[in-house]
């Protein structure tokens, strides 16, 4: 309990540390993000299903398996990570995963071996955040177009750069964030919008 009001503490300091004060406005974030991202409803409502049919499905065939494995949904892409104790849940995870009615991605991360503990669990949370205030502090950035997950230190980097050149500058500012092992990205370039 002592560690996680410690982490706690700590990912709040990295929020106020940052000088992006509407980090913290949780409710009005989370309310302008769609609208911002101009996601329409219905498709979040729809990701939103498939997030919870997948890990039904991973439920189904073990709680293990579920307990061990993250799945995340965004425009029926689905990002797979963690790390599982029987090597073939790998391939499982995958083949379950591609069972849902709609998912036209997957991208599969993860990696049999020991599973991530609680305090790894922890200090990849605390990297995503300390990303996403990153990228929300960073100038000529459209953060709200980025998602990240971290598992075992790896970013892995979904949404919509408006130009390469963004991109290139939301990967290198990424890099520099303290506990950062590696970037993995799935970002799409724009093509022949305005910026």
């Amino acid at each position: 309990m002592h560690s996680q009001l410690k982490s706690l503490i700590v990912a709040s300091s990295v929020i106020f540390l940052s000088g992006c004060v509407p980090v913290i406005i949780g409710g009005m974030a989370a309310g302008g993000y769609t609208a911002a991202r101009d996601k329409k409803f219905g498709d979040s409502i729809n990701d939103s299903k498939i997030d919870v049919a997948v890990k039904n499905r991973l439920y189904k065939i073990s709680p293990q398996l579920f307990s061990e494995v993250s799945a995340v949904c965004d425009e029926n892409c689905v990002l797979l990570t963690g790390a599982v104790s029987n090597p073939e849940w790998v391939s499982v995870a995958e083949r379950e995963t591609w069972m849902v009615d709609g998912v036209r991605v997957v991208y599969n991360n993860v990696r049999a071996g020991s599973p991530l503990s609680i305090g790894q669990v922890t200090k990849d949370n605390l990297i995503t955040t300390s990303c996403k205030s990153t990228l929300l502090c960073t100038s000529n950035v459209r953060s709200i177009n980025y998602k990240l997950k971290t598992s075992d230190r790896v970013v892995y980097v979904r949404g919509l750069a408006r130009s390469e050149d963004e991109l290139a500058i939301v990967l290198e500012k990424l890099k520099g964030v303290s506990g950062v092992k590696k970037i993995v990205s799935y970002v799409r370039v724009m093509k022949n919008e305005r910026t």
